[in-house]
């Protein structure tokens, strides 16, 4: 078992509230670095005025909401803007001007982000210096904006109180919207409960009951080889009934929704894997490639359970040859985005479709006949925390799992 990784896996402004101009421009480029951490809230500003731009990193250098501070992304046309919100998706504001290359410049841009780009959750403040321009009843209905100030009335505390908000409802609509998505996600999985006790549970039930009844009424007739196939119809109903049962408890068993979580370190969880995985890697003599992995706000005890899970299904199902298995994450828009691929048997493309569901079950070349509860539990891991779990797969050429987990917001 060989594991390589590019780092081992562990065995207001001023006092009198006024703008300050652009003569404090190298103070706030100094401290403008600082704000670009990696966990930083997103602030997209929108104008044509380089000293707009250099007041308001000013103004906002020290702000903090949730224990994360601002990074700031500039915009200095309404191209611009477009180009920028495409490419930073997870952006939590915009400070937009409606004037620049056009009159209604700024107007354009909240139409493409809410109606061409779909992007609900980014809350779009309309700062304008000609307020006659763009009246505010208007421009509030049909832009769906979320604020609406003249440039003369920001001042640092009333800019303070403006993000603040706005930071607040961001966060709210991108905690409901995960919360919709475990919803649904539950409504699911009763649905599968459902059909697995009609399935899985009531039609070996009622052979059992069909042959003791059979038994019953013919007790004296049949002989020891009859009563012994029907002995044996009955213990192979049981059995059936008994493995639906242990599914069941394992996929209950996985944990509650509000379980503890942590700031949890995916290094440290994997090399709790390994271990608990030894004795196949060792009798497969797999090979485990994991790049530097982040650390994350999850139950942990559930997260040891997902990657177990995925890691131990790429050593199952190699094809007689020793496993060489990759993990790698990377960021997208306010997720965490893994991966774990191996160059196993791989799946047909028309077998993707119900893989994670409860008890899912595929005679087809490339599946494993029953597949049991493995990936119903990471299917419901994830969900759980907020995410979304996909393969990408080919028969004979290997699978990629990926799996999301949201930013520790």
């Amino acid at each position: 078992m060989t594991n390589t990784n590019s780092k081992k896996i562990p065995d207001k402004m001023a006092g009198n509230d006024e703008l300050i101009l652009a003569s404090e421009q190298s103070t706030m480029l100094t401290q403008d670095s600082a704000t670009t951490a990696k966990n930083a809230w997103k602030v997209l500003i929108v104008d044509d005025e380089e000293e707009i731009h250099v007041v308001t990193r000013l103004a906002l250098h020290d702000f903090s909401f949730g224990g994360r501070h601002l990074e700031f992304v500039s915009a200095y046309s309404g191209e611009q803007a477009r180009q920028m919100i495409q490419d930073n998706p997870d952006t939590a504001i915009i400070l937009l001007d409606v004037v620049m290359e056009t009159d209604s410049a700024g107007l354009d841009v909240a139409r493409f982000i809410r109606q061409e780009i779909g992007n609900h959750f980014v809350r779009i403040i309309l700062r304008t210096g000609q307020p006659g321009l763009a009246p505010e009843r208007r421009v509030l209905k049909v832009y769906d904006i979320n604020d609406y100030r003249a440039k003369t009335e920001l001042t640092q505390d009333r800019l303070f109180s403006v993000i603040y908000t706005a930071l607040s409802s961001y966060r709210d609509l991108i905690a409901l919207a995960r919360s919709r998505h475990q919803l649904i996600g539950l409504v699911n999985e009763i649905e599968q409960l459902s059909h697995l006790a009609a399935r899985d549970l009531q039609m070996p039930l009622n052979e059992v009951v069909g042959a003791m009844r059979k038994i019953g009424a013919r007790v004296n007739e049949l002989p020891p080889t009859g009563l012994a196939e029907e002995f044996l119809d009955i213990r192979e109903n049981v059995y059936a009934m008994q493995s639906a049962l242990n599914k069941l408890v394992a996929l209950t068993s996985v944990g509650r929704f509000n379980e503890n979580r942590e700031m949890v370190d995916c290094n440290s969880v994997v090399s709790d894997v390994l271990l608990n995985l030894d004795s196949e890697f060792q009798a497969s003599h797999a090979n485990l490639h994991c790049e530097t992995l982040p650390t994350v706000f999850a139950c942990r005890r559930q997260l040891t359970q997902l990657f177990q899970n995925l890691i131990g299904n790429a050593i199952r199902y190699s094809e007689g040859k020793p496993p060489e298995i990759y993990i790698n994450a990377t960021t997208h828009e306010r997720n965490w985005v893994f991966s774990i691929s191996d160059a196993g048997i791989g799946i047909a493309p028309e077998h993707h479709s119900g893989l994670f569901n409860l008890f899912h079950r595929d005679s087809g070349e490339g599946v494993v006949k029953e597949s049991g509860v493995g990936l119903a539990i990471c299917e419901k891991i994830v969900r759980w925390h907020g995410g979304k779990i996909w393969l990408e797969s080919e028969l004979g050429k290997g699978s990629t799992f990926y799996f999301t987990i949201p930013l520790a917001e």
